[in-house]
């Protein structure tokens, strides 16, 4: 499937939660599910967003989005497509709903 890196921050953001500011550790947390965000949508877009696009769409710093790709790529295999699994599910439940309401 052909996903803009905005739908795809927005599906990837809808499942990874958010610690509430006054959450301990809650920077470190912030600076995870960003890093995942950045992964999730590098891998996905059809066409490879600049980092620019990245930080626009995740909603944190270009040069933060390079450094969080990084972290990404260490991350081990295994990890990284569970997490591309799980948002290519709800894109596609999001795209077809009417099809899921049906069944």
């Amino acid at each position: 499937m052909n996903y803009s890196a905005m739908r795809i921050a927005q599906s990837a953001n809808a499942i990874i939660p958010d610690r509430p500011e006054k959450a301990e550790m809650h920077q470190a947390m912030r600076n995870n599910r960003d890093m995942l965000l950045v992964g999730i949508v590098w891998e996905m877009a059809t066409l490879k967003p600049s980092y620019p696009e990245i930080s626009a769409a995740v909603g944190c710093p270009h040069s933060s989005a390079r450094n969080h790709l990084d972290k990404w790529r260490e991350l081990p295999w295994q990890d990284r497509f569970g997490w591309l699994r799980l948002v290519e599910g709800r894109i596609a439940r999001e795209t077809h709903s009417v099809d899921a309401a049906l069944l």
